[in-house]
């Protein structure tokens, strides 16, 4: 350290001061942030978007077409099974059963009369017959020429005929009678189809119809209410990407949390998670100008996930179907590995460090797979206060803090860098 001591000097009534002067000198060192290896137990988080349904919504339909007379049921009312929640005009439903019914008597007359017809036709064939019995004894004994027996035979064979006749028409008037009788029989289904009734115990979750409104059910049956079960028993289902699926077991247990109750946690258990695949497709364009027309290229990709039913008790009905859910579930687990912390393996050295240290910039590996055993290759860095040394390790699970050391030259104990810098300090 060295001072220059200032002198003052007086010339011509001026005063001139030589003021002090410091001399400083800087230096560069590097400064390192570390974190330890450890052996514990890795927990995967998973959290996922879901929406919260009713265990059972039911969209009742109107089954025939008509004008909307009544309405027993508004949002939110609560019904029961069975309860008329709508009406339809039934003045034509009405009509079209009378005429039915109408229709079912004049077949029951008409079988009534064709079974009369067919009892005289029998009484004709049984006389036909006597009468053909008494003529062949007869002209057995030649009292009666041929002629007169063969006349006979053909009138008997004739009632016969009009007999089998007759019974073609019973048959066909008993056919008559079936018929308009299931065609009473539909009337009145469609006569009471028009009192629109609600198939469960729910809750109305949803209306799409007014008075007066006019239906038309050619095609498919228009939803006139949707009816939600119990809501004092709901189910979130959630989208789980198809990386988080490992670890996740029915009757674990799940949080989750909705923008309508901001800081309040919910608690579920895990019901199912479906076998049924869910893919999204996205599309990433880029477009780039040129002088006479656009390019543009866009990329998609399909990411796929599966559905998880997570159960939750709802008993003051505080959750309604159609809030968005952030899930929050214990995913995969190790209980006791060794644990590298993860800022370890997102740390590289910077060039800046490197270049003052005299050292050339590694090639880094890219995280990818080992094709002997398919496990994740990464590196990791450790500093011996001159320079940095990379070590190759095959790891596994990963949580928020920490990924689980599956083989590599690390132990429980060993300074992993996380951080590196080049500091400046000033010295005098």
């Amino acid at each position: 350290m060295t001072r220059a001591k200032g002198l003052g000097i007086v010339v011509g009534g001026t005063v001139i001061v030589g003021a002090s002067a410091w001399v400083f000198h800087t230096t560069r060192d590097v400064l390192v942030e570390s974190a330890q290896v450890t052996a514990g137990p890795i927990t995967r988080r998973v959290v996922a978007v879901g929406s919260v349904q009713a265990l059972t919504t039911v969209e009742v339909g109107a089954q025939v077409a008509g004008m909307v007379q009544f309405l027993g049921a508004d949002f939110n009312s609560t019904v029961r099974a069975g309860q008329v929640i709508a009406r339809l005009d039934p003045s034509l439903y009405q009509a079209a059963l009378d005429q039915a019914r109408a229709s079912l008597l004049q077949a029951q007359a008409g079988f009534g009369q064709a079974q009369a017809d067919l009892a005289g036709l029998h009484v004709a064939e049984d006389d036909a017959r006597m009468k053909l019995t008494r003529v062949e004894a007869l002209a057995a004994g030649q009292v009666l020429t041929t002629a007169d027996l063969d006349s006979a035979r053909i009138a008997a064979v004739e009632a016969g005929d009009l007999v089998r006749a007759q019974e073609a028409q019973v048959a066909e008037r008993r056919a008559e009678i079936e018929q308009a009788s299931a065609a009473v029989e539909q009337a009145s289904v469609n006569l009471d189809h028009t009192m629109i009734r609600s198939p469960i115990d729910g809750i109305v979750v949803d209306r799409d119809v007014d008075v007066g409104q006019t239906l038309a059910a050619t095609m498919q049956a228009p939803v006139l209410f949707r009816i939600a079960a119990d809501l004092a028993h709901v189910q979130v289902q959630a989208n789980i990407d198809e990386s988080d699926v490992d670890g996740l077991t029915k009757g674990e247990p799940a949080k989750f949390e909705v923008e309508s109750y901001p800081g309040e946690t919910f608690a579920g258990t895990v019901k199912e998670l479906r076998l049924q695949p869910v893919a999204e497709q996205t599309t990433t364009a880029a477009t780039v100008a040129s002088s006479t027309a656009p390019a543009s290229t866009s990329l998609v990709s399909t990411v796929v996930g599966y559905t998880a039913i997570i159960d939750v008790v709802n008993p003051r009905e505080r959750l309604r179907p159609g809030m968005t859910a952030e899930v929050m579930l214990d995913g995969a687990r190790r209980p006791n590995v060794i644990r590298i912390p993860n800022s370890a393996l997102a740390f590289r050295p910077p060039p800046d460090v490197l270049r003052w240290l005299n050292e050339a910039d590694p090639l880094i590996s890219t995280g990818a797979s080992d094709p002997a055993d398919g496990t994740k290759v990464r590196e990791v860095w450790e500093f011996d206060g001159k320079r940095f040394t990379a070590v190759p390790v095959h790891v596994g699970l990963a949580d928020g803090g920490w990924t689980e050391l599956l083989s590599g030259a690390v132990r429980p104990g060993d300074a992993l860098v996380t951080s590196a810098v080049l500091r400046q300090r000033s010295r005098i």
